[in-house]
């Protein structure tokens, strides 16, 4: 007997905001009433809590003068820090573009640059059908999600949250550096 295929679309993309880009005081959350993360920094170490989970603690990015950057997951891997240069591997993909490959426990994954402030994520394996779309603005406008997720990439979805607030950290970063050197415009 054959076996037919039923083709369902898939759910559309949920879209995150942001309360703030000043990650010394944010709140992500999917619709305005359900927070789901709140980001707080002192400067040095920025700490993502899961609000649905009180006292759970998603990730820890610790800032270092002189030793690599590292970001730690209290949840796995005994909460043991990696340096983000490991975790968020800076890489050129064939075409010459320059990427950072993140490592997962469902593998690596690709964040690709499109233009100065967007980056998009693909599984390594499919480098053809994004699962994430990010915005990397200095500010982001109501109503304008930080960040895009595809259905299939929500048990993803705290691996892309810290990659981008550290994508984010990095670009901005970029950004007053060229403000320094160029000049901001008039």
């Amino acid at each position: 007997m054959d076996s037919a295929t039923t083709l369902v679309n898939p759910a559309p993309p949920t879209p995150y905001f942001m309360t703030s880009t000043n990650l010394k005081n944010a709140t992500i959350y999917a619709h305005p009433a359900v927070p789901l993360y709140t980001i707080t920094s002192d400067g040095r170490q920025t700490v993502i809590n899961d609000r649905r989970t009180p006292g759970r603690i998603v990730a820890i990015f610790h800032r270092r003068e002189i030793l690599p950057n590292t970001v730690s997951f209290p949840g796995r891997n005994g909460g043991a820090p990696i340096s983000v240069q490991k975790w968020l591997r800076k890489t050129k993909l064939a075409d010459g573009t320059t990427a950072f490959v993140m490592g997962t426990d469902y593998g690596p994954y690709v964040w690709k640059i499109i233009s100065s402030h967007r980056q998009k994520v693909y599984a390594q394996c499919d480098l053809d059908r994004p699962i994430a779309s990010c915005s990397l603005q200095a500010t982001l406008s109501n109503g304008k999600p930080a960040f895009l997720l595809e259905y299939d990439a929500e048990p993803l979805r705290e691996d892309i949250l810290v990659a981008y607030l550290l994508q984010r950290q990095r670009v901005m970063s970029e950004d007053r550096l060229i403000d320094v050197f160029v000049g901001s415009p008039a």
